[in-house]
């Protein structure tokens, strides 16, 4: 009962320990990153599409000066994840996958995605073999059937590998749930596709929180294997420490793969092609 008893007292204060350890790691790591990537706030922003895009100038969309910090199909990945991210996390701990009729059309959605950028590919290198115009509208469109895809399979995933008492049923049993989702994307798209200023510097934000949000759930679910605490969260506060380690993995992907390109380019600038 001793041993027990002690155990006990020792997990509050292992507990602590890890969360000092954690947040001066993520002060580090971001401080790190702060100093070493371009200056100014939309430095920042594209710094982290540095880490996960090519940044291709005539891919991405440009308003004057300024370019997006990913390129039309990243853009529309990440944002089609995070808005789809959003909405399972609003609608509660749903831990099955979508319905076999709308994994099937996440499948073809994956299938365009894939189809779409094997005809780009296949028009910069042998512009013969390709079968039509890739454009960023079609690479938009593409992405975002993707992203609605990572994030239809990611948070199940999060919510049956961290929650306590997950719900045992999909998110899109509601019926009209998939074809709002769509809906809300179409609105996603047609805002980022119009180029209009307002919409221009808001979705680049946005953006950046769709890489961050979508790596966050990878980093924080395989986090918590790492700590041996899955299927122990009962409320969002015991997320506290995989969500801290989660996001110290998010740090290090971004920063070992930008440190990675930098040294293989020598430069911070869109790939140029």
């Amino acid at each position: 009962m001793k041993q027990d008893d002690s155990t006990r007292q020792d997990n509050p204060k292992r507990s602590r320990v890890w969360l000092i350890l954690l947040l001066v790691l993520i002060c580090v790591l971001i401080g790190l990153w702060i100093w070493f990537t371009p200056s100014g706030f939309w430095g920042k922003v594209n710094a982290l599409g540095y880490s996960v895009c090519h940044q291709i100038t005539p891919r991405s969309f440009v308003l004057g000066d300024s370019q997006s910090p990913l390129c039309a199909r990243c853009a529309g990945m990440y944002l089609g994840a995070l808005v789809t991210l959003i909405a399972h996390f609003i609608w509660g701990k749903h831990g099955k996958f979508p319905p076999l009729w709308i994994l099937i059309f996440l499948g073809l959605g994956l299938l365009a995605f894939a189809l779409d950028g094997l005809n780009s590919a296949a028009g910069l290198i042998l512009p013969s073999v390709s079968f039509y115009e890739t454009t960023n509208l079609t690479r938009l469109i593409t992405g975002l059937a993707v992203g609605l895809g990572i994030g239809s399979v990611l948070a199940p995933i999060f919510n049956q590998t961290l929650w306590h008492k997950w719900l045992s049923s999909s998110a899109y049993e509601k019926g009209y749930r998939f074809p709002l989702l769509i809906a809300v994307l179409g609105i996603v798209g047609w805002a980022v596709y119009s180029q209009l200023p307002v919409f221009f510097y808001v979705s680049n934000l946005l953006m950046g929180l769709g890489i961050l949000l979508t790596l966050w759930v990878i980093h924080t679910t395989l986090a918590s294997f790492i700590l041996k605490r899955n299927n122990t969260v009962k409320q969002w506060r015991d997320l506290v420490l995989p969500g801290l380690l989660g996001f110290v993995m998010v740090l290090a992907q971004i920063g070992l793969i930008s440190l990675a390109r930098y040294l293989l380019t020598g430069t911070w600038e869109p790939v140029v092609l």
